[in-house]
């Protein structure tokens, strides 16, 4: 081989190991490259999920009529036990439980032996007393006629006279008491005080009855049903709401998809200390006679709108501290937690009085560890996307 040609050869053995010295050292570049690239998508991610990723909402008006229901009991306007006035035995009564009765109508008659015994005594008591004043009437007199002839002195005449007026008191008294047992006499006859239905009778032929047991329950029990009286407790949070005229609706389990109108008439005007609500007394017509005394009902009250409170998710609060809190987050994607008052629970939805304002984000199902000054991720504003996007607020979290 001679010098030229292994020259030449040499050159092309060195252009071939620069060649593939190069070819190695881009290799090793890209490498490096590629692994600090590698390392840089690792932090972002590592950081992305250190963050919290959150759905947010903002909090609303009430939109619709908020509808109260709570137990109700039905009375009848108006109820009477009828006791007795005097005592004997029962005789016979004349109206049954359910039966219609008119005011005055007799219900029972009562045979009064020892009262007939007392007028019949009282009256023979009034017989003598008014012969007595007839005899000193008539002593009197003569003594008057006897002082005008000075026949006896004017002290006896006086004497006589005043046992004439004596006399004629007993007899006031005698006739005052022998009225009093005819009046007696006349509540034999137990009547009805007024029209309506009786709800209850608790005697028989024969029956003991006492005037002196006003304590026990009556003889009958008299209602009035043509119109009714509900009463409905109802909790010292909505007792603002309430207005005198405004129409509650009544439903009853007898009467299975039938609604009754009932109108507030008036309330207790005090709040009950045992158990916090304002007794509310509703009047309802019953002419066609389907309601019954002590009967049970619920009555749903249509409470207004309050423009001033706001509704939030009953997932958003949360109860850590001594007031119940929602967490907030702010422009620069860092929490606040701000306590608020609930003054309704509807199981999804909580009625919020003060706190918050329309123009807060809530996040709606926040952790027990999210506190104030976190940063999260904003997946999702009231269901939409977030104009933001999550790689965008991780980035600015790691450059904070």
């Amino acid at each position: 081989m001679s010098p030229i040609e292994g020259q030449k050869r040499s050159r092309k053995v060195w252009i071939r190991l620069l060649l593939a010295a190069m070819v190695l050292g881009g290799v090793a570049a890209y490498g490096i490259v590629d692994r600090d690239h590698s390392e840089a998508k690792l932090a972002q991610w590592t950081h992305q999920q250190a963050v919290p990723s959150v759905d947010l909402v903002t909090p609303r008006h009430p939109t619709d009529v908020q509808h109260l229901t709570l137990p109700a009991d039905v009375e009848a306007f108006y109820t009477a036990p009828i006791h007795a006035r005097v005592s004997g035995y029962v005789k016979m009564w004349y109206y049954d439980i359910g039966a219609k009765v008119q005011a005055g109508d007799v219900l029972a008659r009562i045979d009064t032996p020892d009262l007939d015994q007392q007028t019949e005594q009282a009256r023979g008591e009034l017989a003598k007393a008014q012969a007595d004043l007839n005899l000193a009437q008539l002593t009197a007199a003569r003594w008057k006629e006897l002082r005008v002839s000075q026949a006896v002195s004017q002290q006896t005449a006086d004497e006589k006279t005043g046992d004439a007026l004596a006399k004629k008191a007993q007899v006031d008294a005698a006739q005052a008491n022998v009225d009093r047992l005819k009046a007696l006499q006349s509540f034999k006859d137990i009547a009805a005080p007024f029209d309506g239905v009786v709800t209850a009778r608790r005697i028989d032929v024969g029956a003991l009855v006492s005037s002196s047991n006003a304590s026990q329950p009556g003889l009958f029990d008299v209602a009035s049903v043509e119109k009714m009286r509900v009463y409905v407790r109802v909790p010292q949070v909505y007792t603002a709401s309430l207005k005198k005229g405004m129409v509650v609706t009544l439903t009853m389990p007898q009467y299975p998809g039938r609604t009754f109108k009932a109108v507030l008439t008036t309330t207790a005007d005090a709040i009950s200390q045992e158990s916090r609500a304002l007794l509310v007394e509703l009047d309802l017509d019953n002419k066609d006679k389907l309601l019954s005394p002590g009967a049970y009902a619920q009555a749903r009250f249509d409470l207004p709108l309050d423009a001033k409170k706001l509704v939030v998710p009953s997932g958003a609060v949360i109860f850590r501290n001594a007031a119940p809190e929602v967490a907030v987050v702010g422009d620069d994607d860092k929490v606040t937690m701000k306590p608020i008052e609930i003054t309704l629970d509807t199981g999804t939805t909580v009625e919020i009085a003060g706190g918050l304002s329309l123009a807060d984000r809530i996040v709606t199902s926040p952790s027990d560890s999210l506190a104030s000054g976190d940063v999260v991720q904003v997946a999702t504003v009231d269901g939409k996307n977030a104009s933001k996007s999550i790689g965008d607020q991780a980035s600015r979290g790691a450059a904070e």
